[in-house]
């Protein structure tokens, strides 16, 4: 038993070395970074902060519900079907992203570009 434990323990820890974390609005952290379905986000980049460089990313059907990347330089950035339901991507740089299907419902945008 004391094996398995073990053993599980080590393939958690393995599974989100790397793992980006992202705070939200409300001032709580999201550590990993989830999908929509729940599980662990494949992205291992920088965290998702307020004036992060972001640039390039693979956000794809990442959950970011009422995350805080204001100031935040998101060109290029695949958000391809990506829950942003009430973020703050206030003076963002979203030059080239692709928006796909991303659910930006009550979302902040103002001075985006």
């Amino acid at each position: 038993m004391r094996l398995t434990t073990l053993f599980l323990i080590a393939a958690f820890a393995a599974s989100t070395v790397g793992a980006a974390s992202y705070q939200k609005t409300d001032g709580t952290i999201v550590d990993p970074i989830l999908d929509r379905y729940g599980d662990p986000h494949s992205y291992s980049g920088a965290d998702l902060e307020p004036d992060a460089d972001l640039t390039n990313a693979d956000l794809t059907r990442a959950d970011l519900v009422r995350t805080t990347m204001t100031g935040a330089y998101l060109q290029y950035v695949s958000l391809n079907h990506a829950d942003l339901t009430d973020a703050n991507l206030r003076q963002a740089n979203l030059h080239g992203a692709d928006l796909t299907s991303v659910d930006l419902h009550g979302a902040t945008l103002s001075w985006a570009t």
